[in-house]
């Protein structure tokens, strides 16, 4: 069976709770799915998720963030070799203005079919976008190191990051925003996984 590792992350900031840690403990019953939730860090989030990639050795990886300003699911097309954030880490880390990897290109794409899993969301009627790039703060961190790593062992695992919007109890009050429910969230990322399980299955063929 296709093994897909996921990720998300604990609370941050204001936030008092992260949907895409929910999440996960939602997918770890999934046959195939690893599930795991990352500290919101720099540097020890990568090295986390690269130590999920050497016990797991999985054929396909998604990370998930939460997005406090959207509220669709957000597919990002790249990851930028820039940490640009002016509030700090869970660890009191800031980075502004500095690159990731020294010895890295200026960006990596997200190895996901993003075209084609967008047209899935929107085909259930889950409201979902595409996004030009995963912002500066530890999401697009996760994924540049994680992608950098990806490149420098020549591996051509599938990886590529998701954003989730908040939970409509989080935007209460705010007008315009609708956020979005877990469920919905949960059946999101479970076209994702099967999307992301059929390429990877068509590859290994």
């Amino acid at each position: 069976m296709t093994r897909i590792l996921v990720t998300g992350f604990e609370r941050f900031g204001p936030n008092d709770l992260n949907p895409s840690a929910l999440l996960m403990d939602r997918l770890s019953s999934m046959d195939g799915v690893v599930a795991a939730v990352l500290p919101v860090e720099y540097g020890t989030s990568v090295a986390r998720f690269e130590v999920l990639l050497e016990r797991h050795r999985p054929d396909a990886a998604i990370a998930f963030g939460l997005a406090r300003c959207t509220d669709r699911i957000r597919l990002e097309r790249v990851a930028l070799n820039l940490d640009e954030a002016a509030v700090p880490d869970n660890a009191g880390v800031v980075r502004s203005g500095l690159r990731i990897a020294e010895d890295g290109p200026v960006g990596y794409w997200s190895t996901l079919p993003v075209d084609g899993l967008i047209a899935a969301l929107e085909a259930a009627g889950i409201p979902a976008t595409v996004s030009g790039h995963a912002g500066g703060y530890v999401c697009n961190h996760l994924f540049y190191g994680v992608r950098h790593g990806i490149e420098r062992r020549g591996s051509a695992m599938p990886m590529g990051f998701v954003h989730l919007p908040p939970l409509p109890e989080q935007v209460a009050g705010e007008a315009g925003r609708t956020g979005m429910d877990l469920e919905t969230q949960e059946r999101a990322a479970v076209i994702l996984l099967n999307g992301v399980r059929a390429i990877t299955k068509a590859a290994m063929a």
